[in-house]
């Protein structure tokens, strides 16, 4: 596991249970029948007015059709988990539409999960 933040952006305050999720997957699924181990990075980046948080596993992979479907909340999608539809909603409720997660993925090629936080927008979450 590894954590890397830039300073710019430890002020920037991050919606109650939306990073937390993503790092339990990246963990719990990334990692399944995965011998000798794998890496776990969460990044943070100023990003002019956002900052730019990436949750990201050279483990698994998934079919990236199936990750759409978990985002969109499909109830027939594989593992039957809710961790990614909830927090890209949370997301696009707080912040807007166009806050929503990014899932990159492939099969045997890891998953990076990106979000984005706007600055500017410091209010209770």
């Amino acid at each position: 596991f590894s954590l890397q933040v830039a300073p710019e952006v430890l002020p920037v305050p991050v919606p109650f249970l939306c990073l937390q999720p993503l790092v339990e997957n990246a963990i719990k699924h990334g990692m399944r029948g995965r011998r000798g181990g794998g890496e776990v990075r969460v990044v943070v980046r100023d990003a002019g007015p956002e900052a730019h948080i990436t949750v990201e596993d050279d483990g698994a992979g998934m079919d990236p059709e199936c990750a759409r479907r978990m985002l969109d909340g499909d109830p027939a999608r594989e593992g039957g988990g809710i961790g990614l539809a909830n927090v890209d909603l949370r997301m696009r409720q707080i912040y807007g539409d166009g806050y929503g997660l990014v899932v990159e993925t492939a099969l045997g090629a890891g998953t990076r999960v990106r979000l984005r936080v706007p600055k500017t927008q410091f209010t209770s979450l």
